[in-house]
């Protein structure tokens, strides 16, 4: 599976995550080539430093998550800590409480006022649905929405319940694939994809997919 470490980001946000354990993947991430990693904002400062200003992997993190149902000044706050910190990709997660309620509209602000900052630092900037919640039509406004803002991606889950339920993964392919299909070309996709097999990740390569977020590369 060579042929796919370019497109695989490794997640370590399970809550009982290590600092030994994050070692071990950023030695995979060097060695394999992978795309990157993500980390909790408690660690963004620590792997800055371990993998120096030019390492080729991108270093992300999540605000608002698993909910994103913070105030917007809250993850404005986060994300000037993140970026001080040294992360190059920012991944909000949108609030979905708003979008099931007449706030809907706050949405478009809040993106617009967290995706500046970020872009004013020329970082990535990527949205994450909880898409397993939302009918097709909840995932194109949401879609529309990010992608209106100016999102370099968006991802179609955060991952939680697969890292909470480690044993039964939510991954879904033909989900995956038409998630693909409702975003723009013009913007980039991630798919968390624990559970999927090798030839699964193929193919959403294959459809267009940029980034495959995985938790353990070898349970795969």
């Amino acid at each position: 599976m060579n042929h796919l470490f370019p497109y695989i980001e490794r997640t370590l946000l399970h809550p009982g995550v290590s600092l030994n354990e994050q070692y071990e993947v950023l030695d995979e991430v060097t060695q394999l080539g992978l795309a990157g990693m993500t980390v909790s904002p408690f660690w963004v400062k620590k792997f800055r430093r371990e993998m120096g200003e030019t390492h080729p992997a991108t270093l992300a993190t999540v605000i608002g998550f698993p909910f994103g149902y913070q105030r917007t000044e809250a993850k404005q706050t986060e994300i000037e800590w993140a970026l001080a910190d040294g992360a190059t990709e920012i991944e909000v997660v949108i609030n979905t409480s708003a979008l099931f309620s007449p706030a809907s509209v706050w949405l478009k602000i809040e993106l617009a006022k967290l995706v500046a900052p970020v872009h004013a630092k020329e970082k990535f900037f990527t949205v994450i649905l909880e898409s397993a919640l939302l009918t097709v039509d909840q995932q194109k406004q949401l879609i529309k929405l990010a992608a209106d803002a100016g999102t370099d991606f968006i991802k179609n889950a955060t991952g939680f319940v697969t890292l909470e339920k480690a044993s039964q993964p939510t991954y879904h392919h033909e989900s995956a694939v038409t998630f693909r299909q409702l975003v723009p070309r013009s913007v980039g996709v991630k798919i968390v994809a624990d559970g999927a097999s090798e030839q699964q990740l193929e193919k959403l390569i294959d459809a267009g997919v940029e980034r495959l977020a995985i938790s353990n590369l070898w349970k795969l």
